[in-house]
C-alpha cells in the first residue's frame, strides 16, 4: 500500500507498507519513504518479490531493517516496566550501551561490534569490572530475547559471546553475636530495629521496607515475603521466612507501638489515595554508616552485608544450608552453597581427620664424617 504524505512546502512523499511473515505471523510492515511515486511502487514490487521468495525458502524470514537500538530498547523497558530489576536495566543501557548504539538499526549489531564495545567499557578512563559488564550483556541478551519474539531480528547477537571471568571477593560479615549486638547499640532509634530484622532474617532492604503488618505472622512465627519496590521480590517467589527468637521479642514490641501504621517501617510520604508510602533506601545508608564507624566495625561493612552475617551466624551454628537458601530465597541450594559454604573459618573443624594416612618415614641417609 502507498500512502501520500504532503510535506510543509508543498512537496510530496510517497510511503510504502506491506504485509510481511514475521515468526509465522502476517503483519504490516513500513517499507520506506520515497521521493517519488514510481520509486515508492519500485520498492513495492520489490518487497512482494522478497517475500516470495521468503515463502520458497529462498531468503531468512524478514525482519525489520530499520528498528534502531534505542527505540528497540524502549519498547523492552516498557514491556518489563512491572520488574525490580527495570531501573538497574534502563540505567546501564543508558550509561553504557545506547551512547554507541542507540541509533544503529538492531540487525546491524553483530557479535564483532558487541566484543569491541566490552574491549572499549574495559579500558575507558574509569574502567567498568567484568562482573558489571556480564550483568550488562545478560540483560542486553534478554532484551534481544524479546526484540526476537517482536520479529525485529533473526538471532541473538550475545549467544556466543562468553562471560568474562570474575575473581570472587570476600565479603565483610559480623562474626558474632556481641559484634551485632554492638553494631545495635550504636544504631539510632530510626533505623534500629529495621537493622535488627535485616540482620535476623536475612531479608533484603527492599523486602523489608515494603512489609505489611498483615505479611508477619507472630502466632506461627513467619513473615511472608511476596513484594518490593516493584512487586514480586529478586526471585520472583513467595517464601516464608522464620521468625526467630531474637527478631520475634523485637517485632512483637513494635506492634505494640504500631498505631494506625500498615507498613513496619512508613515512610513521611502517601500516595494519591493516602496509603503509607514504604520508607526511602537512602534515608537508612547514612544513618546505617555512621553506626558502623561509631561501632569501629570495618568501614566496608554495608547494609546488604546483614544478609550476609545472617547466613555466616545461621551455619556457623549448625544450621542447615539448604533451610538457608529457602530462607534467602535463592533460586537453588547450590547458589547459597556457592556463596556461603565456606564463611565460617571453622566450618571443617570436625573434619580435618576424616581423610587420614601417615607418610612412610624416610630412609636413613649415611653422612661421611671428615677426619
Amino acid at each position: 500500500m502507498i500512502t501520500v504524505r504532503k510535506l510543509e512546502d508543498g512537496t510530496k512523499r510517497f510511503q510504502v507498507y506491506a504485509r510481511a511473515r514475521i515468526r509465522d505471523q502476517r503483519t504490516r510492515v513500513y517499507v520506506g519513504t520515497f521521493a517519488t511515486r514510481r520509486d515508492a511502487e519500485d520498492a513495492d514490487a520489490q518487497h512482494r518479490v522478497t517475500q516470495r521468495q521468503i515463502k520458497a525458502g529462498d531468503l531468512p524470514p524478514a525482519v525489520d531493517s530499520k528498528r534502531t537500538l534505542g527505540d528497540a530498547l524502549d519498547a523492552w523497558l516498557r514491556a518489563i516496566a512491572d520488574q525490580r530489576s527495570h531501573d538497574e536495566y534502563a540505567d546501564r543501557m543508558r550509561l553504557y550501551v545506547r551512547p554507541t548504539f542507540d541509533s544503529t538499526p538492531v540487525v546491524k549489531i553483530t557479535k564483532a561490534k558487541l566484543i569491541d564495545l566490552r574491549t572499549s567499557l574495559k579500558h575507558r578512563e574509569k574502567p567498568i569490572g567484568n562482573a558489571t559488564i556480564n550483568t550488562l550483556f545478560a540483560a542486553l541478551s534478554a532484551a534481544y530475547s524479546y526484540f526476537i519474539e517482536q520479529g525485529w531480528c533473526a538471532e541473538n547477537p550475545l549467544k556466543f559471546i562468553r562471560d568474562l571471568e570474575v575473581a570472587e571477593r570476600p565479603f565483610v560479615w559480623l562474626q558474632s553475636a556481641g559484634e551485632v549486638q554492638k553494631l545495635l547499640h550504636e544504631c539510632n532509634d530510626n533505623i534500629r530495629t529495621l537493622v535488627a530484622v535485616l540482620v535476623g532474617t536475612g531479608m533484603r532492604l527492599d523486602e523489608a521496607l515494603h512489609l505489611m503488618w498483615v505479611d508477619v505472622d507472630l502466632q506461627h512465627r513467619v513473615i511472608h515475603v511476596h513484594r518490593g519496590r516493584r512487586g514480586a521480590p529478586k526471585s520472583g517467589r513467595l517464601r516464608h521466612v522464620p521468625i526467630f527468637d531474637s527478631v520475634l521479642t523485637v517485632l512483637r514490641e513494635m506492634k505494640l507501638a504500631k498505631g494506625e501504621n500498615t507498613l513496619l517501617w512508613p515512610g513521611a510520604k502517601r500516595d494519591k489515595f493516602e496509603e503509607q508510602l514504604p520508607r526511602n533506601k537512602t534515608s537508612v545508608f547514612r544513618p546505617f554508616k555512621a553506626a558502623v564507624l561509631r561501632a569501629k566495625l570495618p568501614k566496608k561493612f554495608r547494609l546488604h552485608d546483614l544478609r550476609h552475617t545472617f547466613a555466616g551466624l545461621f551455619l556457623a551454628s549448625g544450621g542447615d544450608i539448604f533451610k538457608l537458601s529457602k530462607i534467602l530465597g535463592h533460586s537453588s541450594v547450590a547458589i547459597t552453597q556457592q556463596v556461603y559454604a565456606h564463611l565460617h573459618p571453622d566450618a571443617f573443624a570436625e573434619d580435618y581427620s576424616r581423610v587420614s594416612f601417615a607418610m612412610p618415614e624416610k630412609a636413613g641417609v649415611l653422612l661421611k664424617l671428615q677426619a
